[in-house]
């Protein structure tokens, strides 16, 4: 006979689900409080302009090859929104999370629905992690999307949208771990650390290619994710 679930089980859910919420709304709180920041302001004109520039070359693209054009044009705007989008929107949650920037109308209005101080950090690193998927990923979907109406196949789309929403989630948790790291160890200097960080080990792996550095890790995984739609074009 299957026992019936215990009432502290339901209970145990409930104040999960309650948490999960109030965590989510702690996040989208401190995510509105970027919106009209200068960097993120520069990301999302960069974005899209990527998209324009991109759609535009997908649209041009004719001839037997035009299958494999596209996607490698996709790829390359996904590299070229992971480094500049992506590198100025962490660029500003460094700064963000060093200095507050979100303002005391938002702390106190947190404090008031009664989210600990605690909080805070945790949630202003998701809340990075999350715009800066969403400023990569979101242009370079929409470019499958123009890919798709130009003649690429139904299959390669299907392939290659969930690599790049995998990525576009890792580069943001990953910057946003950066991000947080710099303005912990360096609060008068988030963005300098944050950017040796990133460029420091790069330029290193030019004299010394053992070296690693994020920017060629997430090169290699870039291509192993985009590989299942190369292998359709």
């Amino acid at each position: 006979m299957t026992p019936l679930p215990s009432a502290g089980s339901g209970a145990s859910a409930s104040g999960f689900w309650l948490r999960l919420q109030r965590e989510r709304a702690l996040i989208a709180l401190f995510n509105l409080g970027r919106q009209r920041a200068a960097g993120l302001r520069l990301a999302r004109i960069y974005a899209w302009g990527a998209f324009v520039g991109y759609g535009f070359a997908i649209c041009l693209t004719r001839g037997s090859a035009r299958s494999a054009a596209i996607h490698g044009l996709v790829r390359a705007a996904l590299v070229s929104l992971s480094w500049v989008v992506g590198g100025l929107a962490a660029l500003g949650s460094a700064r963000a999370l060093a200095q507050q920037t979100e303002g005391e109308a938002l702390t106190a209005l947190a404090v008031q629905r009664g989210f600990p101080r605690s909080a805070f950090a945790r949630a202003r690193t998701w809340a990075a992690a999350a715009l800066v998927a969403r400023v990569v990923g979101g242009p370079a979907l929409l470019l499958v999307g123009v890919g798709l109406a130009n003649g690429s196949s139904l299959s390669w789309a299907l392939a290659v949208a969930p690599a790049i929403a995998i990525y576009a989630v890792a580069l943001g948790l990953s910057l946003a771990l950066l991000a947080h790291f710099s303005a912990e160890l360096a609060p008068r200097h988030p963005g300098a650390l944050l950017s040796a960080l990133l460029l420091g080990p790069l330029l290193l792996s030019w004299a010394f290619p053992g070296v690693p550095s994020v920017p060629s890790l997430f090169s290699g995984l870039l291509s192993q994710l985009l590989a299942a739609g190369a292998a359709l074009t």
